[in-house]
């Protein structure tokens, strides 16, 4: 049983089911792991008001995760070097990118370069079940605008740069993309969560 935590605090372990060390963060907290503990926390009891985003490795890449409640075993992110403390309404945007048009797998990548994330690189048809981390946003918060570099590896053309407008909706409480000229043209998406997108390749001719 996950022992108790305050509303703003997550609590890591350096083992599993909640034994061994304890290790408090409040919302707010921006860690990389030092390096005596990176990828040894292996479970985790989140409070009510408070979320964990949480990555990898310490360049933002890699898996990621997020983390509300208590967790026993977190070890399926392959060991944890970094991680954001936030309230729990905050939303993280993230995208799985397939191709329509036929090519290779991961032939084609979108380069996401993305405000409290970095650049991220995503491959065209890659592991189903894992999500790319491409944004922060708060509830309420301002409009977020990421740039977007959609390139063929193949060949190394850049198929188009552009970018996506993240915005919070307030009616839904999910972010929503907003429609702008700037979006790449060779791109659709759905939407698969709150703040999670299916982003498609059905063009593979370069912009204009």
């Amino acid at each position: 049983m996950a022992p108790p935590v305050d509303p703003g605090t997550a609590k890591f372990y350096d083992n599993k089911e909640f034994q061994g060390d304890e290790f408090p963060y409040s919302i707010g907290a921006d860690v990389s792991v030092p390096g005596s503990l990176n990828d040894k926390f292996l479970s985790v009891n989140v409070g009510n008001n408070t979320k964990v985003i949480a990555w990898q490795h310490y360049d933002e890449s890699g898996k990621y995760r997020e983390w509300e409640g208590a967790h026993s075993d977190i070890s399926d992110i392959g060991g944890l070097s970094r991680f954001k403390v936030v309230e729990h309404n905050t939303r993280a945007i993230s995208f799985q990118f397939k191709d329509n048009t036929g090519g290779s797998p991961l032939q084609y990548s979108l380069k996401i370069d993305a405000r409290d994330v970095g650049t991220v690189l995503i491959k065209s048809n890659e592991d189903p079940l894992e999500w790319h981390l491409v944004g922060i946003l708060p509830a309420g918060g301002p409009p977020v605008t990421t740039g977007v570099f959609l390139r063929d590896e193949k060949t190394g053309i850049y198929l188009s740069v552009g970018s996506v407008y993240f915005q919070w909706n307030e009616e839904t409480n999910e972010v929503d993309i907003v429609e702008s000229e700037a979006f790449p043209p060779q791109l659709k998406y759905e939407r698969k969560g709150p703040s999670a997108f299916e982003i498609t390749l059905v063009d593979n001719k370069p912009s204009q």
